[in-house]
């Protein structure tokens, strides 16, 4: 049964946006975060994602063959099907259901949410609760520094990442109760910031921002910040530094001013410019990738050719043939065949 008490807030942003920092002060506000992931080297405070979210999201990810950190601004296509699919809306249901029986108020917070979030909404306000965003905004540079120290990531493919899932982010969400949440103030400030996010979307914390002391004082250590922004230490296309600041001040303006017809229009000329960055990119490495699935195809024709041979050396028996079934089905791949 829905009750108007019943309040969800979604955390969305880039892996390393400040997120987890996000998702563990509302934790420490009165939102439960369900069998929460503990945390690890990379995040020693903790990732606050619930379990079962992230085994969801990962497994309707491989199915679809899409990125956490997805370059392609197409490919949000393809979790139309996802969304649709009522088996896996039966999953979500049943599992978003039982964890608001226990708890009316709730924080869902996943990197790969961004994908998902259509899903998510129209499965909760099935359920009779319109949830809110929680965006966070950290700069690319210090974003993609931090995804190469911790987890060896590539910095051109994650500041296209961050530009494109940024961009979807932003729209997807637009027209639904949000807050962009500068990542560097919620660590310098978080009392002034979490107000104001408080605020925005009418929330009812449990303790309020305003009772000292707090434990979200002990929670929040500002010189977890250890990345810094700025470019010069990255090797990334000037034409994407120039594409990441300018999506970055546009959404920094919706945090600082909240939305205009101007800032759309800016986010909206950004988009298409990704998308003829991205589709020149495809165009420059095609002729690599039809060499690169060419020599695969052949590798897998020697290999199928040497098994058969062993299998009839073993037997002791006849001529190795031309071409077997595994080279038949290696040359398929090497057309391009499904």
């Amino acid at each position: 049964m829905a009750t108007p008490d019943r309040r969800m807030i979604f955390v969305v942003g880039p892996g390393r946006s400040g997120t987890s920092t996000m998702a563990g002060a509302l934790s420490y506000s009165g939102y439960q975060v369900p069998q929460a992931i503990k945390g690890n080297e990379t995040n020693p405070s903790g990732f606050f994602e619930p379990r079962w979210v992230v085994n969801f999201h990962r497994t309707l990810l491989r199915k679809t063959g899409v990125r956490t950190l997805d370059t392609d601004p197409t490919i949000l296509e393809r979790m139309d099907e996802v969304a649709a699919d009522e088996e896996t809306r039966e999953r979500l249901r049943t599992w978003l259901s039982e964890r608001l029986e226990k708890h009316d108020h709730l924080v869902i917070k996943d990197p790969r949410m961004v994908w998902f979030t259509s899903l998510w909404v129209s499965v909760a306000q099935e359920l009779g609760v319109d949830p809110a965003f929680a965006i966070m905004l950290r700069h690319p540079s210090e974003v993609s520094s931090s995804r190469s120290e911790y987890y060896n990531a590539r910095e051109v493919t994650g500041v296209a990442g961050w530009i494109n899932v940024a961009l979807m982010t932003e729209k997807l969400t637009s027209g639904s109760p949000r807050s962009l949440v500068h990542y560097p103030n919620l660590t310098s400030d978080w009392r002034t910031e979490l107000i104001r996010m408080r605020d925005q979307l009418g929330l009812r914390l449990d303790p309020e921002p305003e009772a000292q002391p707090h434990p979200i004082d002990d929670f929040i250590d500002p010189t977890l910040r250890r990345m810094k922004p700025g470019w010069e230490n990255i090797s990334v296309p000037a034409h994407l530094q120039e594409l990441g600041d300018r999506t970055f001040d546009a959404l920094g303006s919706i945090a600082d001013h909240g939305d205009s017809e101007e800032t759309s229009a800016t986010l909206e000329k950004i988009r298409e410019e990704y998308a003829v960055v991205h589709e020149d990119a495809l165009a420059l490495v095609n002729a690599s990738v039809k060499r690169m699935r060419e020599e695969t195809a052949r590798k897998a024709t020697r290999r199928a050719r040497a098994k058969a041979k062993a299998k009839l050396v073993a037997q002791g028996s006849g001529p190795v043939p031309s071409e077997g079934l595994g080279a038949k089905v290696a040359r398929r791949l090497g057309r391009g065949a499904p």
